[in-house]
């Protein structure tokens, strides 16, 4: 079964340029683009780090998954995605028509007959 995605009712959004606080082997806090937003944290398509921290961030292949607590927002982008609005909670779902489930089960009974004969 597909998940639904979850919508974004985070600060950020996917472009936004923040800063991420050091962890793991990184020596110095870095700052990045948000490439993907989870529901507690941010992937940062990481493009400015210490020297220092050369080896890791080629490591981590550029990106660094980080806990929305520890991110800031140093520009926020000129395209944000859309926001969950109250009004998509009122509408209701489409429904397939009556008619196109009944005829899959009378397809089904006719090939059972078919190959009983």
């Amino acid at each position: 079964m597909a998940k639904e995605p979850i919508e974004n009712t985070s600060e950020f959004d996917i472009g936004d340029y923040v800063s991420g606080k050091k962890f793991a082997n990184f020596e110095h806090d870095f700052s990045g683009i948000v490439e993907k937003i989870f529901e507690h944290s941010i992937m940062i398509l990481i493009t400015d780090f210490d020297p220092e921290d050369t080896a890791t961030v080629n490591e981590y292949n550029q990106r660094a998954v980080v806990r929305m607590s520890d991110a800031q927002i140093l520009k926020k982008t000129d395209n944000p995605a859309p926001r969950p609005s109250d009004d998509e909670d009122d509408e209701e779902e489409e429904e397939a028509p009556a008619g196109i489930l009944d005829e899959d089960e009378d397809d089904d009974e006719e090939t059972e007959t078919e190959e009983e004969n």
